[in-house]
């Protein structure tokens, strides 16, 4: 698929990984609705955006509210009709520590960000992909979503479940002619690297840098990817 002339919902997507691919859609000629949780980043990103001279919408909200993703979703279609891509970007990151360590709160404020906003999103995009018999859902998980390390173990277990979830919805959509993957960006130099790593992220690039691999990424998504879990360094 190409970027041009199509449209996507990105969530996340007024900062790090999430903001630098808005940024590659507007610049190739695509349509973007996101989303994210702090006014001040959404007002900056969509200032940039509209600079490029892209077609996009900022929603405030947080994704793992319903009714926030509804509202996204449902700001999304009114201003450009249909969507032909949705990346399940949102996500958090809690301090470093030990699973004794981590408190109930915690592990429920990562898990209903990082999972059940991703479902949330699924469940008001979904429906309306199927009935055009096309679209192309990411939902972003990790290389904690496949091999866990310690003092992040609610994320890791969070982007498992993504992993699974992704599974799931392709078994639930064989057939629909939408194509659902996972897909690692692999280590990048973002703020939540910054808490994960305590600061030690030089050696790691940009987001900005991923720009030429979102864009094969799309140009080679196919039906056999359906249920599988990519890497988007490989592209």
């Amino acid at each position: 698929m190409q970027i041009h002339d199509k449209t996507f919902i990105v969530t996340g997507g007024s900062r790090g990984i999430g903001r630098a691919l808005a940024e590659t859609i507007v610049r190739s000629g695509g349509r973007v609705a996101f989303n994210g949780r702090k006014k001040k980043d959404l007002e900056r990103a969509l200032a940039r955006l509209k600079e490029l001279g892209g077609e996009a919408i900022a929603v405030p909200g947080d994704v793992g509210a319903d009714r926030d993703a509804k509202r996204l979703a449902d700001k999304a279609y009114a201003a450009f009709g249909e969507v032909d891509a949705l990346v399940n970007n949102a996500a958090i990151l809690a301090p470093r520590a030990l699973v004794v360590d981590t408190a109930p709160e915690v592990w429920e404020e990562v898990l209903r960000v990082n999972v059940i906003g991703t479902a949330n999103m699924i469940r008001h995009v979904l429906p309306r992909m199927e009935k055009r018999g096309q679209g192309i859902i990411v939902n972003m998980s990790s290389g904690w979503g496949r091999e866990a390390s310690g003092w992040v173990a609610s994320y890791c277990a969070s982007k498992f479940a993504v992993e699974a979830l992704t599974q799931s919805v392709s078994e639930e959509t064989q057939g629909s002619g939408v194509i659902v993957f996972a897909l690692n960006p692999g280590i990048i130099a973002t703020e939540m690297l910054d808490v994960a790593f305590d600061g030690d992220i030089d050696a790691y690039p940009p987001p900005e840098k991923l720009s030429e691999r979102w864009k094969n990424l799309f140009e080679k998504v196919a039906r056999s990817w359906h249920g599988s879990s990519r890497d988007l360094l490989d592209y």
